[in-house]
């Protein structure tokens, strides 16, 4: 294994035996940045919940498609998540 990993998560674990971040750093690492999408059912209607990292809800709309150009208007990385 390289010890000098150029890749995040490749350095958990590495050979060095530091554990130069925890599961909850990464976790964090991004947060602000990443919005992520979902089927949410509103007022009996079936709509797509856009969601920030932490789980807030920050909108919904009509559709998928809607969903995601509404993330990267706000510069949001958008994930999908069934």
């Amino acid at each position: 294994m390289n010890i000098y990993p150029t890749h995040a998560y490749a350095a958990i674990g590495s050979s060095t035996g530091k554990n130069w971040a925890t599961q909850f750093d990464l976790a964090a690492w991004g947060m602000e940045d990443v919005a992520y999408v979902k089927p949410v059912e509103l007022e009996g209607e079936a709509v797509y919940g856009i969601f920030a990292a932490d789980g807030t809800e920050l909108a919904t709309v009509d559709n998928r498609d809607e969903a995601f150009v509404t993330i990267r208007q706000n510069e949001l990385e958008g994930l999908s998540v069934h």
